[in-house]
């Protein structure tokens, strides 16, 4: 049992991570705590649990509701689930984050290819929307659903994450106070009182030189500037100094860029996606996302030092920048870091409860992450992308 209240001039947070199968008992409980310490009636739930809650969902957003007398109340499976300085990875369990905001409005909607859902969350985000939360169905959502996105809410941050949890898409799922929900994406914006924060980190660093992409086909890169794609992989890797070839084996990844409007590109100007395969004979790499010709192309490196600089680093300046601590956050983490990556647990929980104090904290690991970089938001890989509330 992880849990903490906060309280601010306005707003009221309290988060708990429970651990263990479905318990009718356990859930009242968290919930009764949150109701408690937010003194009385909250507004929204974000509840994060593992697959095996599955065929409970509707008991578990009931129980909340009731208890912690709150209506709405989204969520979705995970593969490991966060707490205030705390990760927990493959384990049985929920994490939930109850908030209070008095002075807010909250729009809750699902989205699918078309239909009502849309256009309220297009009308939503004109009329003063200050940030937008996003729990995906990781079948539906991709790349073209974020195109989409981006041309309805503009540069309005939008922080989140594809439920995950299984190898089998049909055993993930997303809900919301109806229960498991068919949509392809859960929306939450908020508006009046509170505005969300945050931050991308990507946990690479670029190897080699940035190549223009010259031939592609669907996913498969055959020549960046001009030279078999292939060669121009292996390049990278023997520009790397011995000592780090080994570390690099199975971690380097491609980095598309997020704009062509840079002179000198560094780390967190790419998307990252992994190297799905490659073919020496045809010169070609198939990689995780669908490039095009007159992108720049950079290889990556994963790698934990890079990773804990960068977001030991990013932390520090959003600190910096925000004029006041956040009262919550939401932690949208990729499956592939956490212990994997870094070799100890709770790293990246750690690091923001070491930033920002025991703030109320929830999260997941994601099969993908959304977070907001520059004016625009952007379906990401192997990152960390951070959501913080603050009092506006």
């Amino acid at each position: 049992m992880d849990p903490l209240a906060m309280t601010s001039a306005d707003n009221q947070a309290y988060s708990e991570l429970v651990l263990g199968p479905f318990d009718e008992e356990q859930v009242k409980a968290a919930a009764q705590r949150a109701f408690a310490h937010n003194g009385g009636t909250s507004s929204i739930a974000f509840v994060f649990c593992s697959c095996d809650y599955a065929d409970v969902v509707s008991d578990l957003v009931e129980l909340v509701q009731i208890h912690a007398h709150c209506p709405h109340v989204v969520g979705s499976s995970s593969g490991g689930i966060i707490g205030i300085g705390r990760e927990e990875e493959g384990v049985s369990g929920f994490s939930l984050l109850v908030l209070k905001l008095p002075q807010a409005q909250i729009c809750a909607e699902e989205l699918n290819d078309s239909g009502a859902g849309w256009d309220r969350a297009r009308r939503w985000n004109r009329d003063g929307c200050t940030g937008w939360i996003v729990l995906g169905n990781p079948l539906a959502l991709g790349e073209d659903w974020m195109t989409e996105w981006n041309s309805a809410m503009g540069a309005t941050p939008t922080f989140g994450g594809l439920a995950s949890g299984s190898h089998r898409g049909e055993d993930l799922f997303i809900f919301n106070e109806h229960g498991v929900s068919e949509a392809d994406a859960l929306a939450i914006g908020f508006r009046g009182g509170v505005k969300l924060s945050g931050l991308v980190s990507q946990g690479c660093r670029p190897i080699g030189e940035p190549l223009t992409i010259t031939r592609v086909e669907d996913n498969r890169i055959y020549q960046l500037a001009s030279l078999n794609a292939y060669d121009q992989l292996q390049a990278a890797f023997q520009s790397l100094p011995a000592k780090l070839r080994e570390k690099a084996q199975g971690n380097i990844l491609v980095g598309i860029a997020m704009t062509e409007y840079v002179e000198d590109f560094r780390s967190g100007d790419f998307l990252i996606r992994s190297i799905l395969g490659g073919d020496p004979s045809a010169g070609a790499l198939a990689v995780g996302a669908q490039p095009r010709v007159g992108q720049t192309c950079q290889f990556q490196l994963r790698d934990r030092d890079a990773a804990d600089a960068e977001l030991k680093a990013m932390l520090k300046q959003k600190r910096e920048e925000l004029p006041q601590s956040p009262f919550a956050s939401l932690l949208f983490s990729c499956g592939g870091r956490g212990e994997h990556l870094f070799g100890v647990p709770h790293h990246d929980a750690g690091l923001i409860e070491s930033t920002f104090g025991s703030i109320p904290m929830s999260g997941f690991f994601c099969s993908g992450e959304i977070g907001t970089v520059g004016d625009r938001a952007f379906l990401h890989g192997f990152t960390a992308s951070g959501a913080f509330f603050v009092n506006a």
